[in-house]
């Protein structure tokens, strides 16, 4: 029987049931929050995960169905600085070769836009499963996507690199997902929340998530299958279905809570709408996304707010530059002052407040997006899949949900002044509850309430001492400084960095001079920066809804790196191998998971598709229809937006 790769369709993802133990001892797992902060415009914090055996890498949790990784190629696609490197690559052909019939390949490609708030372009993922330690505890088979030419777009036209992944966090009323083909049997590919709940470690499908933030330092809080209630402050929005399903947003306001007012106002409502009669009493439609960084809004939204800043719009990024010399600057930002969300509630006539503090919207940009560090105001208006609060708005809001009940809850987080977490578990068809703390409390020490004589002068205002390392005071280190050393080395410890640093940039100097004729593809990468596309047109570059398959255009190695070789060196062999034309692989093979207790069942390891076997040319860009229930933020699966036959929710 010959075989051909692009006659085979990729069977539609299906959603499994599962016979669940019961009786036994759950408790909620808590995610590992990395040490380090990342992001060219942040920065941010990160949990932590090992994929395979000791693959440690950093991402951003907040992505429906699946964990988006970055991988070794990546960064190997050139001999220019990647930062992509300091959050952790995944090395699949470490994985492929270490494991033991628990990784591989899916014939199955998504679109690289796991972000809503930013438009991301580039080649297609490649679908992958891998075993996943998160918290201490392993789940098997991890549905992951892996990026390997995907890239920011900015209204400049030029393409930036990606330097963080996305970890999944389930999906409503779903457990794992099953992808199959003509080849052989399914490969079931594990949703983190539902491996946990159905083996029994959790006591429900689920997650509660505050990421915290950086400047002020305010740890972050994540857990599968409970939440920290110490997280959750005044009232609670209740939503169904998709995390990242568009909310009413019904209006943005700038309100002084403590001290004078840097304005010539306590409180300015109507922002969301000035200017833009498109946008009615009724509200705006946002989604919520930790995947993506900024506060993605109209512009003539960011305008309104702006106008009341002392800030310069910069076409190039859609974004709005802090006028640090501005004595009003250090007024606004580290003043008791906020910026407003309010959402309309469980009825029209119930509004519900998220405050973010100015403290938090005085963020960082730095290498590859812009030449040396610069305070920026995180509203976005450049291109993406819709209006979204990304990061910049999670730092102050508490996000979870009961997959199990498809309910998905929004509400208040506090400021740095958090006590010591009250973790409660989430039953199986539980919901969340605030605590009774104080948010303004919450804050104290950690803003400063303006006197009548510093909000009426020139001069400058510092942030509180406990907090005054922040990007914006002049007495601290630098951005980088802060992003390389951490806060607290000793002087002893920096001579000690110092000596590894010479001794290393020696070594690699020298490397650098030995390797300069060698081949690309022999070529290691080096730390730092990736140069931006500036010509995302050129062929083998695509948009989001097209897959690729050509090479990166020759000027992402500014015209002296060679071409980058193909990524597949062997074509794939044209017969499929012959055992696995006999039952059971060559029946139709079930859906249906295997019993509670068995690993989910996957092609073996010399069967599943290898990427260094099929040339990235005979990809099938062709995916099966989409059920209609599943989320516009689902991983696309096409165009054809039809009920495919046979697929149904699990329950």
């Amino acid at each position: 029987m010959a075989f051909s790769p692009l006659s085979l369709p990729i069977s539609l993802i299906s959603y499994l049931a599962i016979i669940r133990p019961v009786n036994a001892a759950t408790a909620p797992v808590a995610a590992t929050w990395s040490d380090s902060t990342f992001g060219p415009d942040g920065p941010w914090p990160a949990v932590e995960v090992t994929l395979g055996d000791d693959q440690t890498i950093a991402l951003y949790p907040g992505r429906e169905f699946q964990t988006f990784l970055l991988t070794t190629d990546y960064c190997n696609q050139n001999r220019t600085l990647c930062n992509a490197n300091q959050a952790g690559l995944y090395n699949d052909a470490q994985s492929q070769v270490d494991a033991t019939g628990s990784t591989g390949q899916i014939q199955y490609q998504s679109q690289p836009d796991y972000m809503t708030g930013v438009d991301v372009r580039g080649q297609p993922t490649s679908s992958w499963i891998d075993n996943m330690n998160f918290g201490g505890a392993t789940i098997e088979n991890v549905s992951l996507a892996l990026l390997n030419g995907s890239y920011m777009a900015y209204p400049n036209g030029q393409w930036y690199p990606l330097t963080v992944g996305c970890l999944g966090i389930g999906a409503p009323d779903t457990v794992n997902q099953s992808f199959s083909n003509t080849m052989g049997p399914a490969i079931n590919a594990s949703l983190v929340p539902g491996y946990l709940w159905a083996h029994n470690t959790t006591a429900s499908n689920s997650f509660g998530m505050h990421i915290g933030s950086v400047y002020p330092k305010m740890p972050g809080s994540f857990y599968f299958g409970g939440y920290d209630q110490n997280r959750v402050v005044g009232d609670v929005l209740s939503y169904q279905d998709d995390y990242t399903k568009d909310i009413t947003l019904k209006d943005i306001s700038i309100k002084v809570i403590d001290g004078s007012s840097p304005w010539q106002f306590e409180s300015l409502g109507g922002l969301l709408s000035s200017g833009n009669s498109s946008i009615t009493s009724g509200g705006l439609q946002v989604s919520v996304d930790g995947c993506s960084p900024y506060l993605s809004l109209p512009k003539s939204t960011c305008d309104a707010v702006a106008k009341n800043l002392p800030v310069t719009y910069n076409e190039d990024l859609g974004l709005y530059y802090w006028n640090t010399n501005d004595p009003k600057y250090t007024q606004i930002v580290n003043s008791a002052s906020v910026l407003e969300f309010v959402f309309i509630g469980d009825s029209n006539t119930k509004n519900v407040s998220i405050s973010v503090p100015f403290r938090h919207l005085n963020l960082t940009l730095t290498a590859p997006l812009v030449d040396q560090p610069t305070q920026y105001f995180p509203c976005y208006t450049g291109p993406s899949k819709g209006y979204t609060l990304g990061r910049a708005f999670l730092q102050d809001a508490f996000v979870g949900a009961n997959w199990g009940t498809k309910s998905w809850w929004l509400a208040q987080a506090p400021g740095p002044n958090i006590p010591s977490a009250n973790v409660v578990e989430l039953a199986n068809g539980g919901s969340i509850k605030a605590s009774t703390n104080d948010w303004k409390e919450s804050w104290s020490g950690s803003w400063t309430a303006l006197t009548p004589e510093e909000a009426s002068s020139s001069s400058t205002v510092s942030a509180p001492s406990a907090t005054n390392t922040d990007p914006g005071d002049s007495t601290g280190l630098a951005t980088g400084a802060k992003a390389g050393i951490g806060v607290g080395v000793g002087v002893a410890g920096l001579a000690i960095l110092g000596a590894v640093a010479f001794f290393f940039m020696r070594r690699r100097k020298a490397a650098a001079t030995d390797g300069a004729t060698s081949n690309a593809t022999n070529a290691t990468p080096e730390h730092g920066y990736y140069a931006p596309i500036k010509n995302p047109t050129s062929p083998g570059m695509t948009d989001s809804s097209t897959v690729t398959s050509g090479q990166p255009p020759n000027l992402m190695y500014n015209q002296q790196y060679p071409q980058y070789p193909q990524p597949y060196s062997q074509p794939y062999p044209q017969q499929y191998p012959q055992q696995y034309m006999q039952p059971p692989y060559g029946q139709p093979y079930s859906t249906e998971l295997p019993a509670v207790g068995n690993s989910p069942t996957e092609l073996p390891g010399s069967t599943i598709y290898d990427p260094h076997m099929l040339d990235s040319t005979q990809i099938s860009s062709h995916a099966s229809p989409q059920p209609s229930h599943i989320s516009p933020h689902s991983p696309s699966l096409g165009t054809d937006q039809s009920q495919a036959p046979g697929q149904s929710g699990h329950t």
